[in-house]
């Protein structure tokens, strides 16, 4: 053999070195970011909820929030405004979205600090990461869409309160552990997705979702000793599953105060009736959710805001807070 051919021979199997160097690299831990979305997302602790050590690949713009009360602010990580306009568009051009009902949550949080805050159907965050910036010890976030669960994780690590924020990728259901697909609900609402069937395990479809009982967050609940909570749930038509799978939670923790999305779950009687029994035997009262005043109307149907409070009767003092 000359030398000519035995350079050739060294140069390609040095050649093949690297290739087979890089191969095991990137099958490793040295290279995270070329996890895909699907993978890192499921990238979760023994509990089943997300490790927000993690850090997510996707780029993203997040921003810095309106401030609140002339104290308050925090930061939300968005989608593209051109496709999400009804909650990124209108945060990244004015720093707020539903501000009516956040301002609300944060008087009460700026006030009772020792109240946990259990945040159904999350969305990007918004509500969550205004009560963990101002401080509420714990934070339980629920949402099942996974390109707003990489964004919530995002705005919990700039905000550096991951030791605040429980975020589990669940959606809430009559049944734990089962797949559900999602189907679109509003068209410029990119984090606004209803249940659609049950379907079988796909975990590289962000349209498929796992399920959660509220019942389910029990163990938590127990570990961290909380004895009080307020919840917003906002789940498009999917509201009933708090009353339906959270006897056990409402019975052991005192839930003083509700905002609970209304405009389209009252139109569904078997679901609003079930909703209105469960809170009414609880002495619960329904506030009107602009003014924070009672309801006048019995006819639940005739309630013409978008979002309603289930307020306990010793509790109704929580809408006058200044």
């Amino acid at each position: 053999m000359t030398t000519k051919h035995s350079l050739v021979i060294l140069k390609y199997l040095f050649l093949i070195g690297i290739l087979l160097s890089t191969i095991y690299l990137f099958r490793t831990d040295l290279f995270p970011f070329v996890l895909n979305h699907s993978k890192q997302i499921s990238t979760t602790n023994t509990q089943n909820c997300i490790d927000l050590s993690v850090i997510t690949n996707d780029s993203f713009q997040c921003v810095k929030t309106k401030l609140l009360l002339n104290k308050y602010r925090t930061t939300v990580c968005v989608h593209d405004a051109k496709k999400d306009t009804d909650v990124s568009g209108l945060i990244i051009n004015h720093g707020i979205w539903e501000e009516n009902l956040v301002t609300r949550i944060v008087r009460i949080f700026s006030t009772y600090r020792q109240l946990a805050f259990i945040d159904i159907g999350a969305n990007i965050g918004i509500y969550t990461m205004y009560a963990a910036s101002l401080g509420c010890p714990h934070v339980f976030a629920i949402e099942c869409f996974r390109p707003n669960i990489e964004r919530i994780r995002r705005a919990i690590q700039l905000e550096k309160v991951q030791k605040q924020v429980l975020l589990v990728p669940r959606a809430l259901y009559n049944k734990s552990n089962v797949y559900l697909s999602l189907r679109t609900n509003i068209a410029n609402n990119i984090g606004s997705q209803r249940l659609n069937v049950e379907v079988s395990k796909n975990e590289d479809d962000s349209l498929v979702v796992q399920t959660i009982r509220f019942d389910d967050l029990l163990p938590f609940i127990n570990e961290r000793n909380i004895q009080e909570a307020i919840i917003k749930i906002d789940i498009e038509t999917s509201e009933h599953y708090l009353c339906v799978t959270g006897e056990k939670i409402f019975n052991q923790i005192n839930i003083p105060f509700v905002i609970m999305e209304w405009a389209n779950i009252k139109e569904i009687p078997e679901k609003a009736n079930l909703i209105q029994e469960f809170f009414t035997i609880r002495s619960y009262i329904p506030f009107n959710s602009e003014i924070c005043q009672p309801e006048t109307e019995k006819d639940y149907r005739r309630w013409q805001n978008q979002d309603i409070f289930w307020i306990k009767k010793n509790y109704t003092y929580l809408c006058e807070l200044s």
